[in-house]
C-alpha cells in the first residue's frame, strides 16, 4: 500500500487540463481511482468485455461495447490531470493499438472518470474517436475481395456445441476454419455477446497457415440452455463480409442466489436478504462469506444442504455500498470451492 500511495503522490503533480488559474483539487479516494483505472485498461487488454464494462457508467455501457476502436495490445495508467471538481478526473494512458496493415503504433488518450455512488465509473466517449485516424484508404473492389473471401474461407464446425459448462468458469474453445486466400483477414465480433468473445491472436490476422479460431467463453451471467447465433464481421483490404455462426450449449449453476428485496435504494443501517440454493446432491460446509467489509453481515449460514435454499442477511453501512457476496466452501463442487454473486442495484436513498 505504501508503494502505491507513492505513485499516486507522484502523480499529483501533474499538468492540470484547464489551466493554472482555477481552484485545482485532487479528486477524491484518489487511490480508488487508480486502482479501478488501472483494473479497468487491464481487462481491455486481455480483452474481459465483460470484466471491462464492470467499470463503465450505467448509461454508457451500450456506447463502450458498440466502438470499433482497433485492438489495444499494451495499456500503461500515466498520469491523473486535474480538475475544480473533486468528483470528476481525468486520466491520461499509454495505448498501443495494432491496425491491418500496420504494425504497433502509441498514442497517450485521457479518459474522464466520474465519482457516482460511492466508486468511480469510466464515463466513456466514443471508443473509435479517441484514435488518430489514418489517411484515405486505398481503392479496392468491394464485391471482388467479398467474393474472394466467399471462396476461400470456410468455419469447419457449424453449430459449436459446447456441452454443459459450470457457471463461473472461463474457457477457451477452438473452432477449425480452412483458409486458402493470400490477403490476411481478421475477424471481429459483429454485436457484442453475453457469453462469448473471440480470441485477439486467433481473429486479429488469419492466413492461410491459420488452422482454429479461439472462443472465450465467460459463464458468469448466464444459466441454463443457450442458442446463440454470433454474427461475424470478416474483413480484408477493407471489404467486410458478414457471416452468423451458431453455438449453443448450457450452462450448469451449482449454487443460484437471488435478492430481496430484488431493487430498492437502502439506507445506512437498512438490511437485505441474499438466498443461496445448492442445486446438487451433496451438502456442503460454508467454509466463508464476505462482502469485502462493506457490508455487516448480521445471518450467516453454516452449511447447504442439497435441493435446499439458505439465507444471508446483510446490513448497509454508512460509507460503502456492497457489490459481490464471495461464497467459500469447505468441500469443492464440480471442481470449485469458491462462487461469486453479483448484488443487484444496491444503492442509496
Amino acid at each position: 500500500m505504501k508503494s502505491f500511495s507513492c505513485l499516486i503522490l507522484g502523480l499529483y503533480f501533474l499538468v492540470p487540463r484547464a489551466g493554472f488559474t482555477q481552484d485545482l483539487r485532487l479528486p477524491r479516494d484518489a487511490e480508488k481511482l487508480m486502482l479501478r483505472a488501472q483494473n479497468f485498461w487491464a481487462a481491455v487488454v486481455s480483452r474481459q468485455r465483460l470484466q471491462a464494462l464492470e467499470f463503465v457508467l450505467p448509461e454508457k455501457k451500450e456506447l463502450y461495447v458498440s466502438g470499433n476502436a482497433p485492438p489495444i495490445v499494451k495499456a500503461k495508467v500515466i498520469g491523473i490531470d486535474l480538475t475544480s471538481d473533486i468528483n470528476r478526473a481525468a486520466i491520461r494512458v499509454s495505448v498501443e493499438a495494432l491496425t491491418p496493415g500496420a504494425g504497433p503504433a502509441g498514442w497517450t488518450i485521457t479518459d474522464d472518470w466520474v465519482w457516482r455512488r460511492g466508486n468511480w465509473y469510466l464515463e466513456v466517449a466514443n471508443p473509435g474517436d479517441i484514435f488518430p485516424k489514418s489517411g484515405p484508404a486505398t481503392t479496392v473492389d468491394v464485391k471482388k475481395v467479398q467474393e474472394e473471401i466467399k471462396k476461400t474461407f470456410e468455419i469447419l464446425q457449424d453449430p459449436v456445441d459446447l456441452g454443459t459448462l459450470i457457471q463461473g468458469d472461463y474457457s477457451k474453445f477452438e473452432v477449425p476454419i480452412k483458409y486458402t486466400g493470400t490477403a490476411p483477414i481478421s475477424l471481429e465480433l459483429g454485436l457484442p455477446n453475453p457469453i462469448i468473445d473471440l480470441d485477439y491472436e486467433s481473429s486479429f490476422k488469419i492466413t492461410s497457415g491459420s488452422t482454429n479460431l479461439v472462443l472465450l467463453v465467460d459463464a458468469t451471467d448466464w444459466e441454463g440452455a443457450f442458442n446463440l447465433p454470433l454474427p461475424l464481421k470478416i474483413q480484408s483490404q477493407g471489404a467486410t463480409l458478414e457471416r452468423t455462426l451458431v453455438v449453443k450449449g448450457s450452462v450448469f449453476a451449482p449454487f443460484t442466489f437471488r435478492q430481496s428485496p430484488p431493487d430498492r435504494p437502502l439506507k445506512a443501517g437498512d438490511q437485505f436478504s441474499v438466498f443461496m440454493r445448492n442445486n446438487t446432491s451433496q451438502e456442503v460446509g460454508i467454509r466463508s462469506l464476505s462482502v469485502d467489509g462493506k457490508a455487516m453481515i448480521q445471518k450467516e449460514p453454516k452449511k447447504l444442504p442439497p435441493g435446499q435454499e439458505v439465507e444471508v442477511v446483510l446490513k448497509l453501512k454508512p460509507d460503502d455500498i456492497p457489490d459481490k457476496l464471495y461464497l467459500g466452501l469447505e468441500t469443492p463442487i464440480e471442481g470449485r470451492d469458491r462462487f461469486t454473486y453479483r448484488l443487484q442495484n444496491v444503492r442509496r436513498q
